[in-house]
């Protein structure tokens, strides 16, 4: 199973952060990461980036681990001014079905270090695709496999 959110750095904080997922690729920009006013407050350069994006997967990590078997966990990955993405991810027994979607959230909103509640809920997410099923397991071992590769 494919999934993955790595930073990419180009010097511009737009189209460097990417979602892959099931063989496709999404480009976001890292500019609310580097905003971030949670950590590392006054910097906003890609080392910031980096540490914000290794937390942002971190709680990634925690809430999959917690879903309960029939619950959901929203993972945000795409911060934009007047909408937010990303991937919902519902327990069935030993499986999770992924949906990527988006909801009106704004990307300056919260701060992706400390997302706090949405992961638990999303207002108004709406889905943009089918479902990817994937194991319980293979989701975290993609995501830990994300947190090894922030640089």
């Amino acid at each position: 199973m494919e999934l993955s959110l790595q930073f990419e750095d180009n010097d511009t904080a737009h189209d460097d952060l990417v979602l892959r997922l099931a063989g496709q690729s999404f480009r976001c920009d890292s500019y609310y990461l580097a905003l971030d006013s949670q950590l590392m407050p006054g910097q906003e350069d890609a080392d910031k980036v980096r540490v914000v994006l290794r937390r942002l997967l971190e709680q990634w990590i925690s809430a999959v681990e917690d879903i309960p078997d029939g619950g959901s966990v929203y993972l945000p990955y795409d911060f934009s001014d007047q909408h937010t993405g990303w991937l919902r991810c519902q327990r069935s027994g030993t499986h999770v079905d992924i949906y990527r979607g988006w909801a009106e959230i704004e990307g300056w909103s919260f701060s992706p270090s400390t997302v706090g509640e949405y992961l638990n809920e999303v207002p108004g997410f709406t889905p943009y695709d089918a479902v990817v099923q994937v194991s319980l397991h293979e989701l975290t071992e993609a995501i830990h496999d994300s947190i090894a590769k922030v640089a």
